[in-house]
């Protein structure tokens, strides 16, 4: 297993009253998934997917990362763990406009201690594989919103990460162009086994993923986790 998830809970506290976001939810992520979280407003969805990538600490509960536990890590390697393990895509593509289609996709790389070069050639193979082989030196004003939010995908992708948290990637964008980056998440996972996990009220784009996991009320409901076979998108 990639990923396993025991009895998570999270509570937060607010003007004196708690707010129990995520309630006892355990469920295991096999390396080369495609998943998709789903429930309504409030149910919980985008606060386990920042438990997924480390960006929050739980209540209760922990999550194993390849056997080994992310929560009893210190704040320094937790954001190690997530610069090397751990790409997100968020509904707004989060894009420097100061900068570059290139530049913006060096990033984590540079962060990592890449050097220039090495930067420079990871950040050009992956912008080309997403499709903006052509546009690496434009700024963010020069580019359409669907090229913008591929080069946050670029950027989350950019250093082999092992498991892509996309929350809401097609929600600020147009059907057409919605559909064109499901189809480049969908791509990515088929084509280079990258386990994505995948935040959406769309719900036709969420029942052509081949796995589920339905949250109400920050609790998950129990259905059956799919077979080896079905876990192939």
């Amino acid at each position: 297993m990639l990923i396993e998830v025991k009895g998570l809970c999270k509570i937060y506290g607010m003007n004196h009253k708690t707010v129990e976001a995520l309630k006892d939810v355990s469920f295991s992520l096999a390396e080369g998934e495609l998943v998709t979280i789903v429930g309504a407003s409030g149910a919980g969805k985008s606060t386990l997917l920042h438990l997924l990538g480390a960006l929050d600490h739980p209540t209760s509960g922990d999550i194993l990362y390849r056997g080994a536990s992310l929560f009893s890590l210190s704040d320094v390697q937790l954001a190690d763990f997530r610069n090397k393990n751990v790409g997100f895509i968020f509904q707004f593509h989060y894009l420097l406009p100061e900068f570059t289609a290139l530049e913006n996709t060096m990033m984590p790389a540079l962060i990592r201690g890449y050097s220039r070069d090495e930067a420079l050639e990871a950040a050009e193979s992956i912008l080309t594989f997403v499709g903006l082989k052509d546009r690496l030196t434009h700024k963010q004003s020069e580019l359409s919103g669907g090229e913008q939010q591929r080069v946050a995908v670029a950027r989350a992708l950019v250093l082999k990460p092992g498991i892509v948290l996309a929350d809401e990637p097609t929600g600020n964008l147009d059907s057409r162009t919605g559909e064109s980056i499901f189809e480049l998440l969908v791509s990515l996972n088929r084509d280079l086994r990258i386990t994505v996990v995948l935040v959406t009220h769309n719900e036709g784009m969420a029942s052509r993923i081949p796995r589920r996991i339905t949250l109400t009320d920050g609790r998950m409901s129990r259905t059956p986790e799919p077979s080896a076979t079905e876990r192939k998108p």
